[in-house]
């Protein structure tokens, strides 16, 4: 049967029959942090892949939200010359309507530039900053709804292209039967 000894053993021992215990547990010890040097140095390129992953993905999804934003501005742009070209025309409620509609276009336009400034201060920021990504991702969900809302608007918009046709349509028939009253009125007057 082999000794067993104790750490408190080996060194009260001063000889050297233990010197070879001494060596095995350095070597095992040594071996010890050498794994879990290898594993650390493991988890820190696992780390940086994922970092690098990450960089690239918010790279990625950034350019889609300057391309969104770019798309989103030129279609604020277009619905609001139209608008503005068509409510000069029309009575004073729609000009109350152009100007809510102005304002709304105005603080979209704000939005996006303060969502840019954001965008580009986060690429500036280290990637690991999840906090940072979530709320890019929420604004990039409020440019959804600024979507949904230009949806909305050129809702309004055809609206009130029908609702003109519907004017136009009621003058012209108005027109129309003044014509026949006096062409009546014409036909009784000849007799």
């Amino acid at each position: 049967m082999t000794n067993v000894y104790t750490l408190k053993d080996i060194n009260n021992k001063g000889d050297s029959s233990f010197r070879g215990v001494s060596q095995r547990l350095g070597g095992a010890y040594e071996q010890e942090l050498k794994e879990k040097l290898y594993f650390a140095l493991k988890s820190k390129a696992e780390i940086n892949d994922l970092s690098e992953k990450l960089l690239a993905k918010y790279s990625e999804r950034e350019k889609e939200f300057e391309n969104k934003a770019s798309q989103l501005i030129a279609s604020i742009t277009k619905v609001r010359s139209q608008l503005i070209s068509e409510w000069k025309s029309h009575s004073e409620s729609q000009r109350e309507f152009e100007a809510r509609y102005t304002a709304e276009i105005k603080s979209l336009k704000s939005n996006i530039k303060t969502l840019k400034r954001e965008a580009t201060l986060a690429q500036k920021a280290s990637s690991a900053d999840k906090i940072k990504i979530l709320s890019l991702e929420a604004k990039v969900r409020e440019l959804e709804e600024i979507d949904s809302l230009r949806l909305e608007l050129e809702r309004v918009k055809e609206d009130l292209n029908s609702k003109e046709y519907t004017i136009e349509c009621m003058e012209k028939g108005k027109e129309t039967s003044d014509n026949v009253y006096k062409w009546e009125l014409d036909i009784q007057s000849s007799e």
